[in-house]
């Protein structure tokens, strides 16, 4: 029974032998601190040769990997399937814009306010997940999508009903670049988050929930804790999202947060990035929408009227077939590129694969 929840241990002395044998030299931490700052430098290159817009399309791109990194928690780590995220993101964002416009407080006091509320209406949606799992409850989150969608967002004394709430953006960061850099701070703080999160028993404790709530419960797990707790938890990452999202916007209204726009695409880069996979997940947000930058610039090359005018409809329609493909054939999605060169830069031998199988960085193994 035992073998369903981790691998089997070594004895120390193999286990720290084989360690210290793999352990870099000072050339290869040398290759890798290299590897680092080459691909740091690429990227500021990259956004100041680069016109304003294509540093909001990268805002656009960290924000979209934060909402996914969210989806991942509910998916990839606890189990359970979410086509509501529109609400979840939507949240953030209106308690945020309320926050700042409606009761003058800074962008930063709106950050905290969406983190906190999303991750509370997370916890009340986790509270209906302890009575119905699999289908049912994704036929819950896609109606909870709906109510926020058409009911809530639409509130004209929270809202703003059509016209929306205003989201300025923190004084300094005005510019696209400058708040680059805030959307680029917050991703590095979730995915360190996220890191020591399921590298800590909380984060075993709720993959060991996801293969089996009545295993876990019999070796002591409380489920309910547990379940509830991977929903705040996405909750907070959404909330950061949503309110990062709506001063990104600078003004936010409710036909943003639709599930054709939100739901749908955060949960394609989840799956092709890679359930359970960080790099994966944060590498196909960028793709995904510089995607949409870049090809209606392929297309004039190629004389293509129809890319052109539909560029977004055909990243979308691409990734949807890529999201298919990647659950039939790589469930790993682009974390099989992603996971090796990870364990490459924490010290590790580069092994092209996913060792340890789908659960490379959960349950028994370092994420």
């Amino acid at each position: 029974m035992a073998t369903t929840l981790e691998r089997p241990v070594e004895p120390p002395s193999a286990r720290a032998g084989t360690d210290r044998g793999q352990r870099p030299s000072p050339a290869g931490w040398a290759a890798r601190g290299g590897v680092v700052v080459a691909l740091a430098l690429i990227s500021l290159l990259y956004v100041f040769s680069n016109k304003e817009f294509r540093s909001d399309a990268l805002a656009a791109a960290v924000v979209l990997a934060i909402g996914a990194l969210s989806l991942n928690v509910l998916v990839g780590y606890a189990g359970q399937i979410s086509l509501g995220h529109q609400a979840f993101i939507g949240v953030g964002a209106f308690t945020s814009a309320y926050v700042i416009s409606q009761s003058n407080q800074s962008f930063y006091v709106g950050l905290v306010a969406g983190a906190i509320v999303g991750g509370l209406q997370a916890v009340v949606l986790g509270l209906v997940a302890l009575r119905v799992r699999g289908l049912y409850f994704a036929l819950v989150t896609l109606a909870w999508g709906f109510v926020g969608e058409n009911s809530i967002f639409r509130s004209r004394g929270l809202t703003g009903g059509g016209a929306g709430q205003p989201a300025p953006r923190p004084g300094g960061f005005t510019t696209d670049r400058a708040y680059l850099l805030i959307c680029v701070i917050a991703l590095t703080v979730v995915l360190l988050i996220d890191w020591r999160l399921v590298a800590s028993k909380a984060g075993r404790a709720l993959q060991a929930v996801r293969e089996s709530p009545q295993v876990a419960a019999n070796y002591g797990v409380n489920v309910r804790a547990y379940t509830l707790f991977a929903f705040g938890v996405s909750g907070v990452y959404a909330g950061i999202a949503g309110a990062l999202f709506a001063s990104q916007r600078t003004n936010v209204v409710a036909v943003d947060f639709t599930f054709a726009l939100i739901a749908l695409p955060y949960l394609i880069v989840t799956v092709v990035g890679g359930l359970r996979r960080r790099g994966g997940i944060v590498l196909f947000a960028l793709v995904y929408i510089l995607g949409q930058q870049y090809l209606p610039d392929l297309a004039k090359h190629l004389h293509n009227r129809f890319i052109i005018d539909n560029a977004g409809f055909v990243v979308q329609a691409t990734s949807g077939v890529l999201a298919i493909l990647t659950l039939i054939f790589q469930p790993d999605g682009l974390g099989t590129v992603t996971a090796p060169i990870g364990r490459w830069l924490k010290g590790e031998p580069f092994v092209f694969g996913s060792r340890g199988g789908a659960g490379a960085e959960g349950l028994s193994v370092r994420p």
